[in-house]
């Protein structure tokens, strides 16, 4: 009989934040038990992290895989190497406390930046507080789902194309609106990009009857008076 041990999922702080590129694309070639468990234990570490990049240090997880999960250290090592060769983490070693510490950061696009910053020493060392603003990649996957391939590239495209805080917002009205789908969020920012974002016609609840609305925007080349 498969022993039970008590717990509650809605204990404060009892979710990890685990990318669902991971979860629909990686997860399911990982037939090493050890190696899953380690690198769950990984993305819940880094969840709770209060630095920025999030990083994990190779003892601390030792250390935890040992007490919480009772993974010796070599079966540790071992799995957090095939993750690392997986692409799920990236492994580097940093200057902390006085001393050369190996760490392991999750392989995000919107990290990778501030990650080679913190190896090279010119971002200053890890930032301790809140996170910055959540890119494009995470904003889909929190209010919409799974990242397919081909919507990636979308998203890349919309991240190259529109500012940071358009995306955001985009994602805010699409919410309030109840259409959490990203057509409905890229014809948001494509009107804003037309008819420019702050204009009285584009605040909530405004309403235009500029006879140009269907020459312009979008379908402004297809389109004649």
């Amino acid at each position: 009989m498969v022993g039970r041990v008590p717990y509650s999922v809605a204990q404060p702080g009892a979710f990890a934040q685990v990318p669902g590129s991971y979860v629909s694309q990686l997860m399911r070639q990982v037939d090493d038990l050890t190696e899953l468990k380690v690198t769950l234990l990984t993305f819940y570490l880094l969840s709770r992290s209060r630095e920025y990049p999030a990083y994990v240090t190779h003892d601390d997880l030792v250390l935890k895989a040992t007490s919480l999960l009772g993974i010796e250290p070599v079966s540790c090592g071992a799995g957090i190497e095939g993750a690392v060769s997986r692409g799920v983490f990236l492994r580097t070693a940093l200057s902390l406390g006085g001393g050369t510490t190996t760490v392991y950061f999750a392989n995000l696009e919107a990290d990778l930046v501030a990650i080679e910053q913190l190896k090279t020493g010119s971002g200053g060392g890890p930032r301790t507080g809140a996170p910055p603003a959540p890119n494009v990649f995470e904003l889909y996957e929190q209010n919409i789902g799974i990242i397919t391939p081909m919507m990636a590239e979308e998203l890349k495209d919309a991240q190259r194309t529109y500012p940071a805080a358009w995306i955001e917002e985009a994602f805010r009205v699409a919410v309030k609106a109840r259409k959490l789908n990203w057509r409905y969020i890229s014809s948001i920012l494509e009107r804003w990009t037309a008819e420019g974002k702050d204009s009285g016609e584009n605040r909530p609840g405004a309403r235009t009857n500029d006879p140009d609305k269907y020459v312009k925007g979008r379908f402004g080349g297809i389109v004649k008076r």
